[in-house]
């Protein structure tokens, strides 16, 4: 409008705090006071929450090392066997004895597995199953029973229950292949 010079009207400086009925005043300062206190007892839980973290860690810890003593307790009677064997061995200068002490040894180490829940897989004149073994290599046969067959453990598996701990390493029967020739 012509009347009105926008020049002329002054500039706020300042913003103006909208103003709130004097409940509304009271409930916003009891929310600020209540978030204040949210926030602190949020401090409160993530301290005690990392507490507890590295306890239960401190804890797991412990108990690590005593299951490690548990599994490698055993294995150390079957060291000190060998070491024996090695020594009466020696003494006697008959590889005879040393090796029927290493036998000894070799069937206390494979009960102690055993007691661990360890055991051998069979898979000797078995089907090959990639499950369970792992063909290193194949050995020609002529009997066609024996194609397919494991003929050969390299390195024999073993398991824990149901799981593989490690496959076996085989060699396979494969039956050859004649050449006809006329």
């Amino acid at each position: 409008r012509h009347f009105t010079d926008l020049d002329s009207i002054p500039a706020a400086t300042e913003e103006e705090k909208p103003r709130y009925p004097t409940f509304v005043e009271e409930l916003m300062g009891r929310l600020a006071e209540t978030e204040k206190r949210f926030e602190e007892r949020k401090i409160q839980m993530m301290e005690e929450i990392a507490r507890v973290r590295s306890r239960l860690e401190a804890d797991l810890e412990r108990r690590l090392a005593i299951e490690k003593q548990k599994v490698v307790l055993p294995f150390l009677e079957v060291l000190d066997n060998l070491e024996r064997a090695i020594h009466t061995g020696n003494q006697a200068g008959e590889a005879e004895s040393l090796l029927g002490g290493v036998e000894m040894i070799t069937g206390l180490f494979r009960a102690k597995l055993q007691a661990l829940g360890i055991e051998p897989l069979d898979v000797m004149n078995q089907p090959f199953d990639p499950n369970v073994g792992q063909a290193v290599g194949t050995v020609p046969v002529d009997d066609p029973n024996k194609d397919g067959l494991v003929l050969d453990e390299v390195t024999r598996g073993y398991r824990i229950g149901d799981q593989l701990l490690r496959p076996a390493q085989v060699r396979v029967g494969q039956l050859r292949q004649s050449s006809i020739s006329d």
